[in-house]
């Protein structure tokens, strides 16, 4: 069977090449684009932990903003890993792909050439969701997130409620759409309550709300739940 090396490799022959037609740098599994209005798209190829296969993670790293661990990456390094809005490449038909590196060379080319043309069809069209950004994210109610509709839907499937209104009152924050940051920080607050799962996030909603408030020139009081 061809090893993950030796499958990143023949990588180059179709999947890298038409990635680089659409902006994307990099080689051997790993991608991004130059920042452009604020967003990088990355690609990674995943191998399976046990070997054989591998599916492709896509990622959309907004620059003013910190990785999920909370760590402002240097933008030449970024992964899918860093994005707050992450999707594994299908057909839409099943949850994600996961592509055989084949028993021969030949097998891994022609592997390769069926997950060219998904990403070309289906990994293209999720980033194209964010082609108009800022609007594509701001456009997005506290009611989208409540629903969990299809305007959240198209973002990706690797976020909570919580990380989600995280993400968008920080938008609003960075284009100064002050009362609608306080409003999404809020609500988020509101919903962890007294629940342990997101109480982390609390202190950086009230981070944003106090920022907020005084770019409005106003005081506003911390809530503590």
């Amino acid at each position: 069977m061809i090893d993950t090396k030796k499958f990143k490799q023949l990588l180059k022959e179709t999947f890298t090449r038409e990635l680089r037609k659409h902006g994307f740098q990099g080689t051997a599994g790993r991608y991004r684009t130059k920042p452009n209005n604020h967003l990088i798209y990355t690609v990674n190829i995943q191998g399976d932990k046990y070997g054989g296969c591998c599916c492709v993670e896509l990622g959309v790293y907004i620059d003013f903003i910190p990785n999920t661990l909370g760590v402002h990456v240097p933008l030449n390094k970024v992964s899918p890993y860093d994005c707050e809005f992450r999707w594994r490449l299908s057909d839409l038909k099943n949850e994600d792909l996961w592509w055989s590196y084949g028993e021969t060379e030949s097998e891994a080319l022609e592997n390769i050439g069926h997950m060219t043309e998904i990403f070309l069809e289906y990994g293209l069209q999720y980033f194209e969701e964010f082609n108009n950004f800022p609007e594509c994210l701001t456009n997005i109610s506290i009611k989208d997130i409540e629903q969990w509709n299809k305007n959240v839907k198209r973002l990706g499937n690797k976020y909570t409620r919580e990380r989600l209104a995280l993400v968008l009152s920080k938008i609003h924050l960075h284009m100064n759409n002050n009362e609608q940051a306080i409003s999404f920080a809020t609500w988020a607050i509101n919903r962890i309550g007294k629940k342990h799962v997101g109480r982390g996030l609390i202190s950086e909603f009230n981070e944003i709300i106090n920022k907020a408030t005084a770019q409005r020139g106003c005081h506003g009081e911390i809530i503590d739940n």
